[in-house]
């Protein structure tokens, strides 16, 4: 009895601190595309106070990767999947800066405030439109959750939304 009552509170513990958002009913992960570590992420950002230069006024895409500490490797999947998705496809804008890929720990400093700012309290993909240091826009992309075990339909259900947000003036 005294075993059965500690699985159950060890599975219980497991699910309130994953740090996950949603179940995922796609079959099992292990098709990441790119490892998290490998992929081209902006390791030191300051993601709450992105201010353009004075001399760039213009409109700057930002695609945030909301997660917690502890992450399932579904959410491990999503991260990794849009890393590769962006540096694939956009390289260009990112070298140009029209466009910035940022991972972003909710449990980290500032956290709390850019989670609200997006209305967002776990693992989210979100693209967002910049300007001023102003959000003029933005976008939850929820659909990744039922994509990830589609890599094809995954990469481009992110491209698309990305390429409205930059080609939007």
């Amino acid at each position: 009895m005294f075993i059965r009552i500690l699985h159950i509170f060890l599975l219980i513990t497991v699910i309130i601190f994953s740090g996950c958002r949603k179940q995922n009913n796609s079959p099992v992960v292990n098709n990441a595309q790119v490892p998290v570590e490998n992929a081209n992420i902006a390791k030191s950002v300051d993601a709450i106070n992105i201010t353009p230069d004075n001399e760039q006024q213009k409109p700057t895409v930002i695609v945030y990767y909301f997660h917690r500490t502890f992450r399932c490797p579904t959410c491990l999947a999503i991260e990794a999947n849009a890393a590769h998705t962006i540096d694939d496809n956009f390289w260009q804008q990112l070298s140009e800066g029209n466009l910035k890929w940022i991972p972003f720990n909710l449990d980290d400093s500032g956290g709390e405030k850019l989670g609200k700012q997006f209305d967002v309290s776990g693992s989210t993909l979100v693209v967002a439109k910049m300007q001023n240091g102003k959000v003029i826009k933005y976008k939850k992309l929820d659909k990744v959750w039922q994509l990830i075990g589609n890599n094809k339909a995954f990469s481009e259900y992110v491209k698309s939304e990305i390429k409205e947000y930059l080609n939007d003036k």
